[in-house]
């Protein structure tokens, strides 16, 4: 089962550290995909207004974006919009947490704080 956050959970996510949290438990997000012949599993975190996060994951993946070792064992995040299709690739997790913070907005905007 996929997981969804609410308006009342995106409502809670008052601060930086807890919307990296959201991404910190991607594991927790429920499976939507396995390939099991390349040990592959996209979890995946649907939102309150359509659009959906999917955090992608290879069995024993030591994927070094950029030459860095700062995202050791981290899986690929994708971010894609209501009615959008999933594209290859991955997103940086600040554009993940600033869709958060966007969400966040427009609830507060529309009066549901």
């Amino acid at each position: 089962m996929m997981l969804e956050l609410t308006g009342k959970d995106i409502l809670a996510l008052t601060n930086e550290s807890k919307r990296k949290a959201v991404l910190a438990d991607w594991q927790n997000w429920g499976i939507w995909h396995k390939a099991p012949e390349i040990g592959l599993n996209v979890y995946r975190l649907d939102l309150p207004d359509g659009s959906f996060f999917t955090a992608s994951w290879y069995e024993g993946d030591d994927f070094f974006p950029g030459g860095g070792t700062h995202n050791v064992n981290c899986p690929r995040f994708n971010l894609c919009d209501k009615g959008g299709k999933l594209k290859a690739g991955s997103k940086a997790e600040s554009l993940l947490t600033d869709k958060l913070k966007e969400l966040r907005k427009e609830l507060m905007r529309d009066g549901n704080a």
